[in-house]
């Protein structure tokens, strides 16, 4: 008598994604007791086991922003699924498509009471576009389901998707499970895209001051080079948000910066004298805008997005076009009349393109070794295309700035939630998408201390990840509006830290520390000439401050600039 063994569900849910193409997968249990010892191999997916369950899923956010695939993860417990609310948060601001698939994978595991009677779908349904619920091993649509989980997490506006796993056998399927608003892509109708392109490019042909504003959802929609083609022949000068930085060159003279609290004084001055704001794949967070009711006053403003629900929900708009930023890029740029354009506003180009150049971002420092200074030297000794991931604080600030990003897909940060933890784990779900391929991680002390357990997993699977910690004692952009704003009562912003290259050693990494530039320049040189983890921490001046810096309440042209 032959004996045929029965699937489990973990094999069917790894059989499965390596049908669809899934390449990596990240989690926290050690799968190689649910499959045969050679499934994975045989099925060519990378699995990442993760210490922590939220750090699991910045791991598969940070896959998710370096290739613009869904990122996969796994969350067993009832203590996961609770812990990973956090990185499905992360990702759901910044609109990055996740596959999060919730629940047992083996049979005996649901007799768990905590798994049982955690309502997983109400838990997560705040943070993900859409869930659904099914048993891997009796349900014939689990195949089907799965597939269109990982379309629906990247189509429209990306996000994440839940995938609940269970051992019921009750008819669930039948009710519909809620969904997010984000859910429904919507497509205008032909006629309606076409009025808006042709309004589109009458306020752009007549505008004397026009002005490109982009977002994330340049990114998203793979649109960076349609973007750079239009700003190269129409001579328009470009500003970006945090999340758009790397869709244009920053070395670009049109290139004006970042906008916003913490954006250069060229992008700031230029939307708020401009006649056309052109914006693109961004949200208007109050980042950005400053006190809304003096934001860019002086301007019409054309707002493209793919998500309905943005459009004039902070700022009123004068265009109003629902559109992927790809479809509308590639229609746009070959409308235009250039010659027009260039001729109209010329001489708001060049008089923008001035701001850049007589207020430079780089700012002198009275420190023995400046953060401004360690960001630049990164530029040195890191490749044009190296990914850059970092966490959240004046460091995120100052890599932004500070760092040559040239290309899209380099910096990824958590923008909408500011998730402090994100940079290290989202690194290793970066090298994991490239391996063998270095990656930057620049954090602070606050920051990394908050995520640090998966130092060893980049010990454990020897990842190219260069680790950089601005220590400067403080929780820094808390004290510098305390500093600022409070008149230096500084109140629970002191950090305790260990020695990080010490406790790197520790952990089986290299560590490397430097107080100077000189000092700086040598353990840089090092560090990029190791094949796996390095730990690099540059003690910097305590109080130094992120510039420039709008005040809360306050218009984006009132810059504080450095003294």
């Amino acid at each position: 008598m032959l004996f045929v063994k029965e699937a489990t569900g973990a094999e069917i849910l790894f059989r499965s994604l390596s049908q669809f193409g899934v390449e990596c997968v990240f989690g926290c249990d050690h799968v190689r007791h649910m499959l045969d010892e050679s499934s994975l191999d045989r099925l060519q997916i990378r699995y990442y086991q993760l210490k922590h369950e939220q750090a699991a899923v910045h791991a598969a956010d940070g896959y998710a922003r370096a290739t613009g695939k869904p990122g996969v993860v796994l969350l067993t417990t009832a203590a996961g699924v609770t812990n990973g609310v956090t990185g499905a948060a992360t990702a759901f601001s910044d609109s990055v498509p996740l596959v999060i698939i919730a629940g047992p994978l083996l049979s005996n595991q649901y007799t768990n009471t905590a798994l049982r009677e955690l309502d997983i779908s109400g838990v997560m349904m705040p943070v993900t576009k859409y869930s659904t619920k099914i048993n891997p091993v009796t349900d014939t649509g689990f195949y089907s389901s799965l597939k269109a989980a990982l379309t629906i997490a990247a189509d429209g506006r990306p996000g994440p998707v839940l995938v609940e796993l269970t051992n019921e056998t009750a008819p669930y399927q039948v009710k519909e499970l809620p969904k997010n608003s984000r859910y429904t892509k919507t497509i205008a109708s032909k006629p309606i895209i076409e009025k808006s392109m042709e309004s589109a490019k009458q306020y752009i042909e007549k505008a004397a001051k026009p002005v490109l504003f982009i977002g994330g959802g340049v990114i998203a929609a793979e649109a960076a080079e349609d973007l750079r083609e239009i700003a190269k022949k129409a001579h328009i000068p470009v500003v970006s948000s945090l999340l758009g930085v790397g869709s244009m060159d920053a070395g670009n003279p049109l290139f004006l910066g970042m906008l916003g609290m913490h954006g250069t004084f060229a992008a700031n001055k230029a939307v708020h004298q401009c006649d056309l704001l052109i914006s693109i794949g961004v949200r208007f967070s109050d980042r950005v805008t400053g006190k809304i009711s003096g934001f860019s006053p002086k301007s019409k403003k054309i707002h493209v997005d793919v998500d309905p629900a943005e459009i004039n929900k902070i700022i009123p708009v004068d265009l109003p076009i629902v559109s992927d930023a790809k479809d509308f890029l590639s229609i746009l740029k070959t409308m235009l009349d250039y010659p027009k354009i260039r001729a109209n506003s010329e001489s708001w180009t060049n008089e923008a393109v001035e701001w850049k150049r007589t207020v430079p971002r780089f700012t002198t420092s009275n420190s023995i070794l400046s953060p401004q200074t360690v960001i630049h030297l990164l530029n040195e000794y890191a490749d044009k295309d190296t990914i850059v991931v970092t966490d959240v604080g004046q460091h995120q600030i100052w890599t932004a700035h500070y760092y040559d990003f040239t290309q899209p897909r380099t910096l990824l940060t958590s923008g909408g939630l500011g998730t402090m933890g994100y940079g290290l784990p989202a690194a290793i779900g970066a090298a994991g998408a490239f391996p063998g391929k270095p990656v930057i991680c620049v954090s602070g002390d606050g920051s990394f201390q908050m995520n640090l357990q998966e130092l060893v997993t980049a010990v454990k699977y020897r990842l190219p990840i260069k680790i950089v910690i601005l220590n400067n004692g403080y929780l820094g952009m808390v004290r510098q509006w305390q500093e600022l704003f409070y008149q230096k009562r500084y109140s629970e912003v002191k950090v305790c830290s260990p020695n990080f290259a010490l406790l790197a050693n520790a952990y089986g990494a290299k560590g490397f520390s430097a107080g100077t530039e000189e000092e700086a320049r040598q353990i840089m040189k090092e560090a990029f000439d190791c094949n796996g983890p390095v730990v690099m921490e540059f003690d910097v001046e305590e109080e130094e401050n992120v510039y420039p810096m709008v005040p809360p309440n306050s218009n984006n042209h009132q810059t504080i600039l450095p003294r």
